[in-house]
């Protein structure tokens, strides 16, 4: 599964980087776990701290992640 998540405002117009129909999830939401939970990558917060505790942050800074879990391919642009 391919993901292309929206956090935030991004600085640039999101629409240059995808088309409407290839964003998976735009958020506000700025803690992964809850993130890979709403994406059903994981059941559950406490399996993400878990199993993968590098993936146990919040995304607060400006940034473009591409992480792979499984066969997840995610692919997050964070924004303001």
């Amino acid at each position: 599964m391919d993901a292309n998540i929206i956090i935030g405002k991004p600085l640039v117009d999101i629409h240059h980087l995808y088309a409407e129909e290839d964003i998976t999830l735009q958020t506000e939401e700025r803690f992964l776990p809850r993130i890979l939970v709403e994406l059903n990558v994981f059941k559950s917060v406490n399996e993400v701290r878990k199993n993968r505790s590098d993936l146990f942050k919040e995304l607060n800074n400006l940034d473009f992640i591409h992480l792979k879990i499984g066969k997840h391919h995610l692919w997050i642009v964070v924004g303001e």
